[in-house]
């Protein structure tokens, strides 16, 4: 799956009387050293030096697709053409001051940073050289995080099916989500689910039957009910995609895993490709991982449900019935597909049955506290167990277990769903400063 990386945007303001010479040379280095780092530069070409180009150069830039911008202090400036630049454009912004004392672009900074705060205007302060690691390394935190955050703005979620088993922390205030990450929200009945599922091309069917039969694992699952399987995951793929969502998330109990069939395997396969698809029409779910697979600038990402937390190993296990994706395997040859448990629903499935793979990854969860939003962060290792250890769960389900690098139970007392979700990697920077962007609280363990 190919990496999407950030797009940075970069301007560099000096004076004329200044040394523009090293405002120059600061720009150079800046961009060299951000595009060495694994992040698209999108930069204005020669300095600036009034608000009137400041702004035009603002709006070219996030024309350009910038995630953010970084507005670079040469020299000393005046603060009102960086005020000017930044309240002209909605992407988050930040200022660099270079650690070079002849161009006084600390100095620069100190008024900027406090002009801009005196407005009550967003941003980030950056100061060091753009050839210090540390100092690319903040910034590309940051650019990951505004990546997120402008990726979800504009976005449509699919939310297929209505609300499940009265579960209240899976819905919310569709007005607070438009506002807050500016996500559409649009209904699609399960009845569209099941209608397509019916019609799905025969071809398609099996030629993804053939697929699994190459990649997977032992398949214990009767034909007919692992068919309505796969015809389950052409049909939200075809909703998702004819719709043009973004992300989505899917009922599945009661109406489909009672009458047709579970979206298990439809839900691993989906987000095997790189598209979010939540089970039980969790839109916090589906939110969370989005954030995830935006920062993380792949995927694919997790859901499960919170299982067990040893308190004395410090060791979280989610569990799923079905959907968690193929990928977090070793192998897809180690991912078997069993029959859905008959408690779940009459017509049953096919779900996958694996051990997600080993490495670090971070675990997350947005929630609301008296309609107030958090994230609960966390990060640690994924450790392999054996799947003879399923039974102590559920045998016929997918299971993660991560050794949690903070306080078992700081996690406990701050779990606010029956859902987690995961992604590989550490991301702990990048959620903090998207809920910095969102003016989310976060809760790290």
């Amino acid at each position: 799956m190919e990496r999407e990386q950030p797009v940075i945007g970069i301007m560099t303001l000096s004076l004329p009387r200044e040394r523009t010479d090293l405002a120059e040379r600061f720009h150079q280095a800046a961009v060299e050293g951000l595009s060495a780092s694994n992040a698209d530069v999108v930069a204005h070409e020669g300095l600036v030096f009034t608000s009137e180009a400041a702004v035009q150069a603002a709006r070219d830039i996030e024309a350009r697709g910038a995630d953010c911008i970084l507005y670079l202090l040469g020299t000393w400036v005046f603060s009102p053409t960086v005020v000017s630049a930044v309240r002209t454009v909605s992407v988050p912004s930040g200022i660099w001051a270079e650690s070079e004392p002849a161009s006084f672009s600390l100095t620069a900074g100190g008024i900027v940073h406090g002009s801009l705060e005196e407005l009550g205007i967003d941003h980030r302060f950056f100061y060091g050289s753009p050839k210090e690691k540390r100092t690319l390394k903040e910034i590309g935190t940051f650019a990951r995080a505004a990546h997120a955050v402008t990726g979800l703005d504009g976005s449509t979620m699919g939310l297929i099916g209505g609300r499940v088993m009265g579960m209240y922390t899976t819905e919310v205030d569709t007005s607070q989500i438009k506002a807050l990450f500016g996500v559409e929200i649009e209904h699609v009945d399960s009845l569209e689910q099941y209608l397509r599922a019916e019609r799905a091309d025969a071809d398609a069917v099996a030629e993804t039957r053939s697929m699994l039969g190459a990649e997977f694992g032992t398949i214990n699952v009767d034909e007919q009910r692992l068919e309505k399987s796969i015809r389950v995951y052409h049909s939200l793929r075809g909703i998702i995609k004819n719709r043009g969502y973004d992300f989505a998330a899917v009922k599945c109990q009661g109406a489909m895993i009672d009458n047709y069939a579970c979206s298990c395997l439809a839900g691993s396969l989906i987000n095997d490709e790189g598209t979010v698809l939540a089970c039980e029409s969790d839109v916090n779910a589906a939110l969370t991982m989005q954030i995830l697979k935006l920062v993380s600038g792949a995927g694919p990402v997790l859901f499960g449900d919170v299982n067990h937390v040893d308190r004395d190993e410090g060791m979280l296990r989610i569990v799923n019935c079905g959907s968690m994706p193929s990928l977090m395997a070793n192998s897809r040859k180690e991912v078997d597909l069993g029959p859905q448990y008959d408690y779940m629903g009459e017509a049953g499935g096919a779900t996958t049955v694996m051990c997600c793979k080993p490495g670090p990854v971070t675990v997350a969860r947005l929630s609301r506290i008296e309609g107030e939003y958090v994230m609960l962060i966390a990060e640690g290792e994924a450790v392999e167990q054996p799947k003879k250890r399923f039974k102590e769960a559920r045998e016929h389900w997918p299971h993660m277990f991560v050794s949690v690098d903070g306080a078992p139970d700081t996690l406990i007392q701050n779990l606010r769903s029956n859902h987690l979700h995961a992604c590989y990697g550490r991301f702990a920077p990048e959620l903090l400063d998207v809920c910095d962007l969102l003016d989310i609280l976060p809760i790290t363990v």
